[in-house]
């Protein structure tokens, strides 16, 4: 095989079924949390948030720091973080310290 599937050869086959299972439950997560209609990077983006957050609030330094963002680029970033915004996910204050923003409550806004 030259494809560069070369390392996949020999291994158990269930751990990749594992797999399956367990992005097929991520994706039912998301479906059932709304996060269905953000793309890829926006989810990356929000998840990231919401694990360094502190009561909801983060720059944007711990976020880019998180390893599910190692690979996005600093404008692919911003743009989802502004997508994220207008799709009111985060939002920038005025109270908060440059490259701060907060996580926004979607209970409330879903009211």
């Amino acid at each position: 095989m030259s494809d560069g599937c070369e390392h996949l050869m020999g291994m158990d086959q269930t751990i990749f079924a594992q797999l399956a299972q367990l992005r097929v439950l991520l994706h039912n997560m998301e479906t059932d949390l709304g996060l269905s209609t953000l793309s890829r990077n926006e989810k990356d983006i929000f998840l990231a948030f919401c694990a360094v957050s502190d009561a909801g609030m983060c720059t944007t330094e711990r976020v880019r720091a998180q390893p599910t963002l190692r690979d996005v680029s600093q404008p692919t970033f911003h743009r989802a973080l502004k997508r994220l915004i207008e799709k009111g996910f985060i939002e920038k204050s005025d109270d908060l310290p440059h490259g701060s923003y907060r996580i926004k409550d979607q209970n409330a806004q879903n009211t």
